[in-house]
Parts: C-alpha cells; structure tokens; sequence
C-alpha cells in the first residue's frame, strides 16, 4: 500500500527528487534519535523503522509537526539507555503522555534530555535536515519522501507499537499530564481517526495503481490515478450527455540498488560493494504511453447505470454478464524517448525518489495507460539531472547502447 497524499489539481506538472522512506528517519544509533530496544522482541531494528514511518505519515496526516519526536515517544528509553520493561510491558518513553492540548494538532513539547543531545554543530545540522561533513561543513540533503509504500507487515508493526506506547511517564517532570482517562478517550479518537484516514488510503490505491519493477536495472515505478472531476458538454446521439472525465495520476520512479544490495551483504570490510552502489544511478530521458478508454461494445449504458458506475457503486464486472461487452479503446499515445517527464530529465542515485504529477482527460468513466519510461545507467559523480533543452549526454548513445534500457509500466 502507497500511503501518499491526496492528489492536487494545482500540482499538475509538479516534480520533485527525494529521499526514499526505508525507515533511515528513525533508525537507532541515528545522531536525530535516541537508542532504544524495539518495544517486543518480536519487532527487529529493520521493522521498527518502517514501523514508525507509517506512524509518522500518520502522524502529518492527521496535522501533526514534522519536527515532534515520534521516536523518542514511542520507542523512549530509561534513563541508563536500556529498556527498562518486561515482555508483558510496553516499552516506556520518556515524553510520553505529556500532551497539552490534544494529540496530533499540538503534540509533545520536546523534551530537554533530547535536546541536551541535539547541540552543537551536529544539532544544528540535524534541525536544518543536512549532513555533516569530516571537517565540520555542512551540505545540501534532499528531503525524505512524503509517501511511504508500506508492507501489511509495517503496517501490523505500527499498530502493535502504537497500542503498547505508554498512556503516562514514569518519569518525573515538572509539566502538567492530562488526567489518564482524558488520555485514554484521546487514544480512541485517534484510533477512529487513523482507521478512517488509512481506510481513504485504501480507496486512493485499490484498483488504481500499479507497481512495476525491473530486478536487473534496479528500478520500482509505482503509479497511482483518480478522478478528479466530471463535467458534460452538451447531448450525444444516444439523448445521454457527452461526459468529460479529467484524470489526475503520480508516477514515482525510484532507484532501488540500495535495497537488492542490502540481500547481498559484503565480506566485513570491503567497502568496494558500497562505493559501487554509490555510482549506480539511472537517468529518466524520456516517455511512452498508451491512454485507452473502457467502452462497451455496440452500445451505451443507460443514464442510471452510468451514475452508478461513476459513483462507484458499481463495478464492470457487477453487470457484465459476457466480458467481451467491453473493450480498450487507445485514444491517445505519447511517445517522447528524448523529453522526460514535464520537462525534467532527473538523475537518481540509489533511494531516491523521482515524483511527478500529470493527467488525461477521457470521455469514459474508466480507463488504462500503460508504457516505459526511457532510462539510462549513468555516474552520479559525473551527471546532473537537466531540464529539456540542456546537453544531456545520454540522449546521445545508440538506442542499442547497453547502458540504455525501458523501464515498463502498467
């Protein structure tokens, strides 16, 4: 499951590269999180990652800050650094149950002993979301990924974690807690709340996505579509009227060296495996796609019907007694090898993430699109992403170069 924002008519031609979500946010030994033992001894250090992305996607979603400590709060340690609960416990965080005036809106202030370790250069760092080079200067970082695609396992781990994060502190603190009870009710909300929000997550992905991955070149396309508006221009022959259907779809395509990588680890002390994984960067040079409509053969559905297939109230399938009823229709075929994706031709290392937003305008309730993407496998240190009209060095080799490959869609 994709859990992503809702789409946005205003960001048709939006595009962006970021950072993966493979649970780096939070794992432990991180400069930006305290250590911690997982909170069930059932729940390794990988699966805790992914864990709290999902709570933290959660979290945003729901109109939390991206700077509280979800980390410190779920998965919070003693004070001697270890876990200090039992296997029928949950493990205890230091700010937990400190909440103000709500959950999401307004969260945890954050809590001093956090704060204490974030100073410095290296805080400084982490507040601005750059790393830290050997001599002490800082560089530029690309931004994590809002969307997360996460495993029914992550998003049992999240549940698991967030059931069993303490409701009060022991730990003495001289700010006010909310009675238990209030806290309690506030869980419950927050409990309709995220079953609501993930049930919408559901509906956005069911039926309307696609994920395609290509082992060999290491790279994962995911694209998702809805429907963002009808509209009618006038009466058809049929006396129905002629519906326009305006079709919104992110396409992610991401760099996933780093993940089959990490199946094969290293002999200790080779770092010759990583710095290759470095260099494995692909570069988006262009597109191809087929836009069909979903017809029924030799006739329209009836005015009623019709609704009732644009409210979702029903399927295809639900009146298709004979499937050869319906046909795929291509109305519209894009073939650009050599102009990106709106207008960018990005260059991704591994775990990075390059999403953009577009859309297709269809006389039909239901349609398909599939295709490729035009990649090519590039050095990170010697190519920069480029915009269409800039030198790019790629769109120069023979489409028979063996560094040139189609990543498939659909």
């Amino acid at each position: 499951l994709l859990l992503q924002p809702q789409m946005d008519a205003r960001k048709y031609g939006f595009a962006k590269i970021v950072k993966a979500r493979r649970g780096q946010t939070v794992q432990q030994g991180s400069n930006n999180a305290p250590k911690s033992k997982t909170t069930s001894s059932k729940i390794n250090g990988n699966d805790v990652g992914m864990a709290m992305e999902v709570l933290r996607f959660v979290h945003m979603q729901l109109g939390g800050d991206a700077d509280d400590d979800l980390h410190h709060y779920y998965l919070g340690t003693s004070e001697e650094g270890e876990d200090s609960t039992n296997d029928n416990s949950s493990s205890i965080g230091v700010a937990a149950g400190r909440h103000s005036e709500g959950h999401y809106t307004q969260f945890l202030d954050e809590d001093e002993e956090l704060s204490d370790d974030l100073t410095g250069t290296y805080g400084d760092a982490i507040e601005k979301g750059t790393d830290v080079n050997e001599d002490g200067t800082e560089e530029d970082e690309l931004e994590f990924d809002e969307s997360i695609l996460a495993s029914t396992n992550d998003l049992m781990n999240a549940v698991r974690i967030a059931f069993r994060a303490p409701l009060v502190s022991p730990t003495p603190s001289n700010e006010e807690t909310l009675p238990k009870q209030t806290i309690i009710q506030r869980r419950h909300k927050d409990a309709i709340d995220v079953s609501n929000l993930l049930s919408e997550q559901l509906r956005m992905w069911s039926g309307k996505s696609s994920i395609s991955v290509d082992v060999e070149q290491g790279v994962r396309v995911v694209a998702t579509s809805t429907c963002l508006m009808r509209s009618s221009s006038g009466v058809g022959v049929s006396g129905l009227d002629k519906k326009s259907y305006k079709f919104a779809y992110r396409i992610r395509v991401e760099n996933i060296a780093d993940l089959l990588d990490s199946k094969e680890q290293p002999p200790k002390g080779d770092d010759s495996s990583e710095s290759s994984v470095e260099h494995r960067a692909i570069q988006l040079l262009g597109r191809t796609w087929r836009i069909s409509e979903c017809r029924l053969k030799n006739q329209e559905p009836s005015s009623v019907l019709q609704r009732l297939l644009e409210d979702g109230a029903l399927t295809n399938k639900d009146y298709q007694e004979d499937e050869t009823q319906e046909e795929l229709k291509e109305v519209q075929v894009v073939n650009e090898p050599r102009t990106g994706a709106v207008g960018h031709l990005p260059v991704l290392g591994p775990g990075e993430v390059f999403e953009y937003m577009s859309g297709a305008e269809l006389s039909t309730p239901t349609g398909q699109m599939e295709g490729c993407f035009h990649m090519a496998k590039v050095d990170m240190q010697l190519t920069d992403s480029a915009h269409v009209g800039n030198p790019v060095e790629a769109l120069s080799w023979a489409s028979h170069d063996e560094r040139r490959f189609e990543a498939k869609v659909g």
